[in-house]
């Protein structure tokens, strides 16, 4: 959750989507259901990287003892 939340907080704060995309009145929830579910993809992504990562540093750890 940590990830998905921090990439939510970056992909809002840093891009600007009105000049990405055309945000108007009528699709500004569309824009935003866009950012929060581009959050979740990536923000699993990133997640999945380092709870691998984590994995592969315990196994080798176990097999240098």
């Amino acid at each position: 959750m940590f990830f998905v939340y921090l990439v939510f907080q970056l992909l809002k704060d840093l891009v600007r989507w009105d000049q990405i995309l055309k945000v108007t009145k009528d699709n500004a929830k569309k824009v935003r259901l866009l950012v929060v579910l581009c959050s979740i993809g990536l923000g699993y992504l990133i997640s999945s990287f380092f709870l691998n990562l984590y994995q592969l540093w315990q196994e080798a750890v176990r097999t240098l003892f």
